[in-house]
């Protein structure tokens, strides 16, 4: 007799567990698509990062540069001045590209 009821009923499948199968099953595909594409992601991430550190670097290396120059153009451009002082060329020199003649040179006008 039992075996004609869960024939009839069309078996196990049939029965209350198949909604929570299927919503089992779903969760499981959802879970496997999240966590496969947080991998992705965080790839992305690892690059960007190791980009962004290559950027800093290569930045880092022209703030120095930049530095180094203007610290070369200050003492050039004071040293003019130093001449000025003596001498009738680097006087006309100082007056055409030097503003004023403070320790501190403006900026050459643009050409």
């Amino acid at each position: 007799m039992n075996d004609d009821s869960s024939s009839s009923n069309g078996g196990i499948l049939a029965g209350p567990l198949v909604p929570i199968l299927l919503l089992s099953i779903t969760f499981i595909v959802l879970l496997i698509w999240q966590i496969n594409l947080a991998h992705s992601q965080s790839g992305q991430l690892a690059s960007q990062h190791d980009a962004m550190e290559n950027a800093i670097t290569r930045q880092t290396t022209a703030v120095n540069q930049a530095h180094q120059l203007e610290s070369s153009v200050e003492k050039l451009a004071n040293d003019l001045i130093d001449a000025a002082k003596t001498d009738d060329a680097a006087k006309a020199i100082a007056a055409k590209y030097i503003r004023n003649n403070s320790a501190t040179p403006a900026a050459s006008p643009a050409q």
